[in-house]
């Protein structure tokens, strides 16, 4: 009797714990499942990237429950929920603007043509000059220079996503048409081969031309000369980062590309990716200037947000019809 009894207990004791693994393997999953939803994948091209990082750290403090991170080079493109990228492809169906970058022609400080320059400003025709082959269709081109041109290498990206494609369409031409070298990999390079070549001139974004911790200029190089409406000089004479981002978000001078950086987003991403968009483009802006880039300006973050608000709501009705 004491043997059946025995025998009933370890079997209903057996029973209970097999409910109670069954049922922590099904909250496990549950969980499992709900950390998928809320996990945000993102992935940027390499000279926003800084940027991005500190998003994802300040807004883990404010909403610790989203997982938003960088998402790893073996991910499937279906697989990421937003994508930093410098110009929208033309089969994206939804992208916002998210910030902005700013162009500036650089050289080494030991440069042998700087003192050719000497205290002469360049303006449009002279950076054409100085950094694109000879346009027969350009008409600036037709006049004849005053001075043989400066006998400079000029370093420009061979990447897809480098520099050289928004400097050459602010000037009206293209990146086949810039003179010199062309270097593969991170645009940083550049900078490198400025300083190392006493002939090189380049052009690069402010977060690599400035050190964003000193808020100074690289060690070795400088901004060329830039005939430049007064006021703006002191982007030439004293180079500092906040005050050159200061100046170029009050009014951007014609000879300094502002470009901009949008987010193109996935469309089945969750809605945890479009709070945290919803976040950069309002508390997120402010780190902008740390990382040496540009705010977006009123009017684009409200067009942005109500785009944003738009999609949010579409992606609600989805979910719950």
């Amino acid at each position: 009797m004491k043997r059946k009894v025995s025998h009933f207990i370890s079997r209903k004791f057996r029973a209970v714990v097999l409910l109670a693994v069954s049922q922590l393997v099904v909250t496990s999953a549950a969980v499992a499942q709900a950390d998928m939803q809320e996990a945000v994948q993102v992935r940027s091209i390499r000279f926003v990237t800084p940027l991005v990082e500190k998003w994802i750290a300040e807004y883990a403090k404010v909403r610790p429950d989203v997982q938003v991170q960088l998402a790893g080079k073996d991910m499937q493109a279906d697989d990421v929920d937003i994508q930093l990228l410098a110009a929208v492809p033309a089969e994206a169906q939804f992208a916002l603007t998210v910030g902005r970058y700013a162009i500036l022609p650089i050289a080494g400080a030991d440069n042998t043509a700087l003192a050719s320059i000497g205290n002469r400003k360049l303006n449009a025709r002279q950076l054409k000059t100085l950094y694109f082959e000879r346009d027969i269709f350009d008409e600036d081109d037709d006049e004849t220079p005053s001075k043989p041109p400066l006998e400079v290498t000029v370093y420009s990206g061979a990447n897809a996503g480098s520099f050289a494609h928004p400097f050459a369409a602010h000037f009206g031409r293209q990146s086949a048409d810039l003179k010199g070298k062309k270097i593969a990999g991170d645009d940083l390079f550049l900078i490198n081969a400025v300083q190392k070549d006493a002939s090189g001139v380049s052009f690069n974004s402010l977060n690599y031309v400035f050190d964003v911790t000193s808020r100074q200029l690289r060690d070795g190089i400088v901004i060329l000369p830039l005939d430049l409406k007064k006021g703006f000089e002191e982007i030439v004479r004293q180079p500092d980062l906040d005050k050159t981002i200061a100046l170029l978000e009050a009014k951007a001078p014609e000879l300094i590309p502002v470009e901009a950086f949008s987010a193109v987003v996935n469309t089945t991403t969750n809605s945890s990716a479009l709070q945290f968009l919803h976040w950069v483009l309002t508390e997120g802006q402010k780190f902008n200037h740390e990382l040496g880039f540009l705010q977006l300006d009123e009017k684009t973050s409200e067009q942005q947000q109500q785009q944003l608000a738009t999609k949010s709501k579409k992606n609600f009705l989805l979910v719950n019809k």
